[in-house]
């Protein structure tokens, strides 16, 4: 065999190899698992796609808390990332918008997560280290010691022009992660996770969706008829079993309305048995979840 036909079939072997290589998969590492993964689930359905958790206020705010619900004790917490966040803006398409951030902001993330918050919160409430038991602070940990980007924004309202601010928001990081990008809502911030679900253009560019504490589709609530969201982005509802602002039954109901009507659908829901509105903010493993998100 001739040294040039010898060569053409290595450089053949080399692309063959690399076109049957596995899509870019990422998981992120352990950080502070023993105290905020979920304890042994109560229930368990559909191979883990609904679980109900144990959720007890004496131990996840009163034991875990300096200052119940407004200081968590120093060890939940580290102030590694905090000595790299920025307060900053971007400007896409002629819009503004204000945010924190953190991490891998050169590009090349792992993955990057946009949180947005619930009615009287601001860009702050993502970044607080201390309140909710720093379960913000362990995703920002997360994110940061695993190469992605962690985001907590602002926008104009939880309406058309919100969702403009936020796919503005989404371009621009899209471009600096070559992972998966997630968007976290809590609570009346479901009505972006939504809206950007429906856009075309904003669903293109998100891997997944995390809604705590929020709503399924406003549509469905309203007439029980589910439309599937175009490509199967995933969904991971987290929820607190006696929630009185938004009942965990209509995102239970989605949840299975949706897995009969779309088979297969990556959607999951956790229920935090006796938890409140706030409740899934505290207790959501964001390992758990966005690892889940990741390999979908």
């Amino acid at each position: 065999m001739s040294i040039k036909i010898f060569s053409k079939i290595i450089v053949f072997a080399i692309v063959a190899s690399t076109l049957c290589l596995p899509a870019y998969a990422f998981e992120l590492k352990p950080y502070k698992d023993k105290i905020f993964k979920n304890r042994k689930p109560i229930e368990v359905q559909d191979n883990g796609d609904f679980q109900l958790l144990p959720y007890d206020p004496l131990r996840d705010i009163n034991k875990r808390d300096e200052i119940p619900v407004r200081k968590v004790k120093g060890f939940y917490v580290s102030s590694k990332p905090k000595r790299h966040e920025i307060d900053t803006s971007i400007s896409v398409n002629g819009r503004t918008v204000t945010h924190f951030a953190v991490g891998a902001l050169k590009g090349n993330a792992t993955m990057t997560v946009i949180f947005l918050h619930g009615r009287d919160g601001s860009r702050h409430l993502g970044f607080s280290d201390e309140k909710f038991g720093g379960n913000f602070n362990r995703v920002k940990n997360l994110m940061f010691r695993n190469g992605g980007i962690y985001i907590s924004s602002d926008f104009t309202n939880f309406e058309e022009e919100g969702r403009k601010d936020i796919e503005a928001l989404v371009s621009h990081y899209r471009a600096k992660t070559r992972g998966k990008l997630v968007v976290a809502c809590g609570s009346m911030g479901s009505f972006l996770c939504w809206r950007l679900m429906k856009n075309k253009t904003s669903n293109a560019m998100i891997d997944g969706y995390v809604i705590m504490g929020g709503f399924p589709d406003p549509a469905f609530l309203g007439s029980g008829k589910l439309s599937v969201p175009v490509g199967r982005k995933p969904i991971y509802f987290a929820h607190g079993g006696i929630d009185y602002v938004y009942k965990w039954q209509d995102a239970h109901n989605y949840y299975k309305t949706l897995r009969a009507k779309s088979p297969g659908y990556p959607v999951r829901l956790a229920v935090y048995d006796g938890g409140k509105h706030g409740t899934p903010v505290r207790m959501i493993d964001w390992r758990v979840a966005l690892n889940w998100i990741a390999k979908q």
